[in-house]
């Protein structure tokens, strides 16, 4: 064989990503989200899950009929189980670790007894981090299929995605709990996508699903009334009325009054720390700094929980998230439909999060995986000065330097409150240019 045409053979070269064919640029993309997803789970292998022990827990008791016990939560409602559930957790050898309270529908506590019955703690988490790490890994694939740019290759777009799973501190914390929020971001993304895909109907149930294991969710129904989607809406009734319906029927009402009185219990203290970031927390941290609330006990300068908050404040939060909505219906209305749902989903999943009753960093991770899509609708330098506001101070090496400075400062509470309304004021103007 001639020695200037072997010189010249494909194989000969190194490979160059931005020359692959968009099939095999799609197939390098899946191949560098399958390799992490796999090497996560390896890691999270062994590793107890604080959060997720709280389902379990919810399971193991309603398996051993006592199902009364489920609710219970400790006075604070946050930072460990009640003591009701220690000769639970001892019975279980699990009496040295740490666990949260239950705060999700009954219907999950009932669908996890059996696996509860069958399996170890360590067992249960295990399992589900099999599942629901290539589901984060899905979730980046899915952010892409609803907003990556067009001249964005595949390969470039699950870069960035992996650098925010791999070093966001919204990510590790949705990792390291093994967060029921990833299979909740999954859905709500897997909706939009599918509504994209003309399904309209998937649509409908995945969102509902969603919204059955975490209500807020809920809100984003919003999004496909605005895109004109009856009969996504539609098959979100009926698929959330029936998973409705059929946790009454597994669980009784009683277990759902009990839900809905945790939740009540929930809206009468803030819990101040620096991974609970909403405007709601922002503002009782600032009141109180500044003398306008009263001081709350500091037994702990870095979690906090306050008890004196103003009746006024949670409703102006709420009013103030209606006003926000509002006005994000307005300016996304008349954009075209793949555009509409794509910055629809990034303001509206960076509302529910910020002007909530709480703000935990992991359900930031899916307008984080959505960002990048500003890079095709915003000029680049804007877009990534959007990107690098929040980007930066979740890095998982920045934020304990930030987030270790003293309460009342509260540092990284204000900082991404501020972040985050920055960006969705972004999203705004990138909407309004996009109508130009």
């Amino acid at each position: 064989m001639d020695i200037a045409r072997i010189r010249h053979m494909d194989i000969a070269r190194p490979v160059d990503p931005s020359a692959l064919t968009p099939s095999r640029d799609r197939a390098f993309a899946l191949a560098m989200l399958c390799f992490w997803a796999l090497v996560t789970s390896w890691q999270q292998w062994g590793r107890w899950a604080e959060d997720l022990s709280a389902v379990y827990m919810a399971g193991w008791l309603w398996h051993s009929g006592q199902q009364a016990l489920i609710y219970d939560a400790p006075p604070a409602f946050f930072g460990g189980a009640a003591d009701s559930w220690l000769p639970a957790m001892q019975a279980l050898g699990i009496a040295g670790q740490t666990t949260y309270a239950y705060v999700y529908p009954p219907l999950w506590a009932v669908l996890a007894a059996p696996l509860a019955g069958l399996l170890s703690p360590q067992g249960f988490f295990d399992l589900v981090a099999a599942v629901q790490v290539p589901m984060l890994a899905a979730s980046a694939w899915l952010a892409g299929r609803i907003l990556k740019p067009a001249a964005m290759p595949w390969w470039i777009w699950s870069a960035i995605s992996l650098v925010i799973l791999n070093l966001s501190i919204q990510s590790h914390l949705a990792i390291w709990q093994n967060q029921p929020t990833i299979t909740v971001g999954f859905l709500t993304l897997l909706a939009f996508e599918r509504l994209g895909a003309g399904r309209s109907v998937a649509a409908g149930i995945a969102l509902a699903l969603a919204a059955a294991i975490k209500l807020t969710p809920a809100a984003f129904v919003l999004l496909f009334l605005l895109d004109g989607q009856r009969q996504a809406t539609l098959a979100f009734a009926v698929a959330g009325a029936a998973l409705g319906l059929l946790s009454i029927a597994l669980a009784g009402w009683p277990a759902h009054q009990a839900f809905l009185d945790s939740l009540a219990l929930v809206k009468g203290v803030a819990f101040l720390t620096a991974v609970n970031t909403s405007l709601f927390t922002a503002a009782v941290a600032l009141g109180s700094a500044l003398g306008f609330l009263p001081m709350p006990p500091l037994q702990d300068p870095l979690i906090v929980y306050h008890h004196g908050i103003p009746g006024w404040l949670s409703p102006a939060v709420s009013l103030l998230a209606l006003a926000v909505v509002a006005a994000f219906a307005r300016v996304l209305r008349p954009l075209p439909g793949r555009l509409r749902r794509g910055l629809g989903l990034i303001a509206l999943s960076i509302i529910v999060a910020l002007l909530g009753p709480l703000g935990w960093l992991h359900y930031y991770l899916v307008p984080l995986l959505l960002l990048p899509g500003l890079l095709g609708v915003l000029p680049v330098r804007r877009a990534a000065v959007l990107i690098a506001l929040v980007g930066v101070p979740s890095l998982s090496f920045v934020f304990p330097a930030i987030a270790l400075l003293p309460w009342p400062i509260a540092n990284y509470t204000w900082m991404m409150c501020a972040a985050w309304a920055v960006v969705l004021v972004g999203v705004f103007a990138a909407a309004r240019r996009a109508r130009a």
